[in-house]
């Protein structure tokens, strides 16, 4: 454009031209803006093979053989169907009248109440310091109309007013269901410039229903587009669309019919369609869904056929109740309960899920760290707790917080016991698989799904996101600066089929000596 005006106009075109170096003179240029550190890196898993038949051997004389014995299974597979289904007074059961009578409302639901007062406060921004203060996906942070209209739709004094325990209450997910501290699908994330915040760490995202769940409706949100549930693990909001309302005729059937021959998804996702081709849900590994019996295939009777299971599958119809369809699954998607725990089952779970991307919560319905290792102990027929402190109450429990590093590493390859201990390092839980060598030394090996590594100042996250093995080692080589996974402040572990609440024998309670 300027060519073009100085032909026509030469003059004024060197007016314009000295205009414009005098402003450029007056002003000094811009200043340069500080060098961003971003808090985010990959790191680099190249030197970590993944192949899990080099770590847990096919041609290993013990392959086959059971890390759990049949008795531990039966007893934790009874235990796993109290929390379910039970109906004795101390079951933690969602359709257990005594439970929710006594525990869930045990305060006539003031408890509720506050709890739910205490989450609205949370995300409330008004007077919070920069680092607590929520933002949407937008960048930006929440207002206080957005935080008034969520408290206004929960209608929070619904929880003092009918503090007892109905049947018309009790529900099942017949849908893969986020739970949500508040009844919203915003996100809050605290600064994506803070390390370890941001996306994927929405506050507001808890856990994960998966479909067949047996649910406890506590209250409904003054649009009716969600529900407050009690589960088998925690409490919190879900999408009512994905609830149904069951009678005793449903229980009846549901739970006799789990009892009999309970079966645990153990493909990463199986889609699920009824026999009338209806597609209902993607059941994640760890689904928990009541078999048939092989007599009730009906068809040719083909190969096919033979290595497929019939499942019963919750359906919601038009008037929000839950009803009863069948499906059919393959044996590579689903496996009656329990599972014999040996290391060739454990590995064919793992390859299931190792390589996954890594959700907090269960966030977009992926696995965290807790939920891992949930759904892979399901098919032996184990209920872990959702939270990773509290899987250390599966079993056998030593708290190495005490103990340095090395001493740490050391017990733990000593008196671990591979592919059924838990190691709590504080927020993060993984499944030791036995010992290994690397660079001549001995380290434990870890399987976990884990967002990433940190240096010592948290300034920052390398991360890996997803599900991976990994040793323990006390540096790591690819940058000395991030901390070892065994020198964190916490480091417990668990062994899952030992007498829970037992010390380890005098001449181990110590084992830095």
């Amino acid at each position: 454009m300027l060519r073009k005006f100085s032909a026509l106009n030469p003059r004024l075109a060197i007016a314009a031209l000295c205009l414009a170096l005098a402003a450029c003179a007056s002003h000094p240029p811009a200043p340069q803006p500080h060098a961003y550190v971003d808090p985010i890196g990959v790191f680099p898993m190249e030197a970590y093979d993944q192949n899990i038949d080099r770590w847990i051997d096919p041609a290993a004389p013990g392959y086959d053989s059971p890390f759990l014995s049949a008795q531990t299974q039966r007893e934790q597979l009874d235990a796993l169907y109290a929390r379910y289904f039970g109906m004795r007074a101390d079951d933690p059961s969602p359709w257990n009248p005594a439970f929710i009578s006594t525990i869930v409302y045990g305060q006539n639901g003031q408890n509720i109440v506050d709890l739910q007062l205490r989450r609205i406060d949370r995300y409330d921004n008004k007077g919070k310091p920069e680092n607590l203060i929520g933002y949407g996906q937008n960048y930006r942070a929440h207002t206080e109309q957005w935080i008034d209209a969520i408290e206004q739709n929960m209608d929070v004094a619904q929880f003092g007013r009918a503090p007892h325990y109905r049947p018309s209450s009790r529900a099942i997910a017949t849908a893969n269901l986020l739970v949500r501290e508040l009844p919203t699908t915003d996100p809050s994330f605290y600064s994506h410039q803070l390390a370890g915040e941001g996306y994927p760490f929405d506050n507001l995202q808890i856990s994960a229903i998966r479909p067949g769940t047996p649910l406890y409706i506590l209250g409904v949100t003054s649009d009716g587009a969600w529900n407050y549930v009690q589960t088998p693990d925690v409490q919190g909001w879900v999408q009512a669309q994905g609830v149904g309302t069951v009678d005793d005729a449903f229980v009846d059937t549901w739970t006799q019919s789990a009892r009999a021959s309970w079966g645990a998804v153990v493909a990463a996702s199986a889609p699920v369609r009824d026999e009338a081709g209806t597609f209902r849900f993607a059941a994640p590994a760890g689904t928990l869904l009541p078999l048939a019996p092989r007599s009730s295939l009906t068809g040719t009777g083909t190969v096919a056929q033979a290595d497929t299971r019939r499942v019963l599958v919750p359906a919601r119809d038009i008037d929000g109740r839950a009803t009863i369809r069948r499906a059919r699954l393959a044996d590579s998607q689903i496996t009656p309960m329990p599972l014999a725990a040996t290391p060739r089952h454990l590995a064919m779970l793992m390859k299931a899920l190792i390589g996954r991307p890594y959700g907090w919560g269960n966030m977009d319905f992926y696995n965290d760290c807790s939920s891992e290792l949930q759904s892979i102990f399901a098919a032996f027929g184990v209920w872990l707790p959702r939270h990773s402190s509290t899987q250390m109450s599966a079993g056998l429990f030593t708290d190495l917080s005490d103990a340095k590093p090395a001493d740490r590493l050391d017990y733990l390859m000593r008196h671990g016991e591979p592919m059924r201990t838990i190691v709590y390092i504080g927020g993060h839980v993984m499944l030791y698989l036995g010992p290994t060598e690397r660079d001549g030394h001995a380290v434990p090996l870890v399987y976990q799904d884990i967002w990433g590594l940190r240096p010592a100042d948290n300034s920052r996250r390398s991360v890996i996101g997803g599900s991976v093995i990994f040793p323990l080692l006390l540096r790591i080589p690819e940058d000395p600066s991030l901390q070892s996974l065994a020198g964190t402040p916490i480091f417990q572990i668990s062994v899952i089929g030992a007498p829970s609440g037992t010390k380890p024998p005098p001449d181990q309670e110590n084992p830095a000596s």
